[in-house]
């Protein structure tokens, strides 16, 4: 019964712990809202095609951009060949 006793309180808290509450939260005051600006009409320009932009793409997302450019690339060609022609595509659009 010995080894019992030690494992109940090696387990145990020797004294029952009492939760303490915590402090209530600041209260959080809410800016005023800002009156919204209408909305200017600005065309977004499409972001240069790079060789650095296109090697961050997979083979599937080069391919889509190839036929933005209205070309049609293999994917089974390796990458760097896939951004070459859509890069010449890109030049000459």
């Amino acid at each position: 019964m010995g080894i019992f006793n030690w494992l109940k309180n090696l387990f145990s808290s020797p004294s029952p712990v009492e939760p303490t509450p915590a402090p209530a939260p600041a209260p959080v005051s809410k800016p005023a809202p800002k009156k919204a600006e209408p909305k200017k009409a600005v065309a977004k320009a499409e972001p240069k095609v790079t060789k650095a932009s296109l090697s961050k793409l997979t083979k599937s997302q080069i391919e889509e951009k190839g036929r933005e450019f209205g070309i049609e690339v293999d994917k089974r060609q390796k990458k760097d060949k896939l951004i070459s022609e859509v890069l010449a595509a890109s030049k000459k659009a």
